[in-house]
């Protein structure tokens, strides 16, 4: 019975996803996409941010955001996001990223992935700048973060670092 159990588990399908955060979402504290729509959410995305999340956009005028994305603040003691994955990630993930910021500082996330014991399986570092939209400048600087990791995830924090403002990331992708 073990050895079939093992074959089975080997030979599930594993499937990679894009989270759009197409959902509205105002004032909850975590946010969750089932994407095999069995009832249980495999990601959790979650703040200690007492004001919440917030679905929204930075515009239309942007690369990497699109309307709307996971809004968040920066002002969070700690780590701004974590994203927990229930049954685990693998391979790498990437998110698009834009933050409201006045550019006093250099804007950028920072997004650790950790496994289920807590040892640290990747650290990437993404800034952020004004990007060249249809000729136009982009309404807030934005960046693309994509990071590759052996072992399985399973869980991730996100780190804006910024004067205090707001942070927006959209199309969280992973297997």
């Amino acid at each position: 019975a073990t050895s079939a159990f093992a074959v089975l588990m080997t030979s599930l399908p594993v499937t990679a996803a894009v989270i759009t955060f197409d959902d509205l979402v105002t004032g909850q504290t975590s946010f969750g996409f089932d994407g095999d729509t069995d009832g249980t959410n495999d990601v959790v995305f979650s703040t200690t941010d007492p004001s919440g999340f917030n679905t929204v956009g930075p515009g239309l005028d942007q690369n990497f955001v699109d309307e709307p994305g996971l809004e968040g603040s920066t002002e969070i003691v700690g780590h701004d996001l974590r994203v927990d994955f229930v049954f685990g990630a693998v391979g790498s993930l990437s998110f698009g990223f834009a933050i409201s910021t006045s550019l006093s500082f250099d804007p950028a996330v920072t997004f650790q992935v950790f496994d289920s014991g807590g040892a640290l399986l990747a650290s990437q570092t993404a800034g952020a700048d004004f990007t060249d939209v249809g000729g136009e400048s982009s309404a807030f600087p934005e960046g693309e973060l994509s990071v590759a990791f052996d072992g399985v995830a399973s869980y991730a924090l996100f780190e804006f670092v910024d004067d205090p403002s707001r942070h927006i990331i959209d199309n969280f992708a992973g297997t």
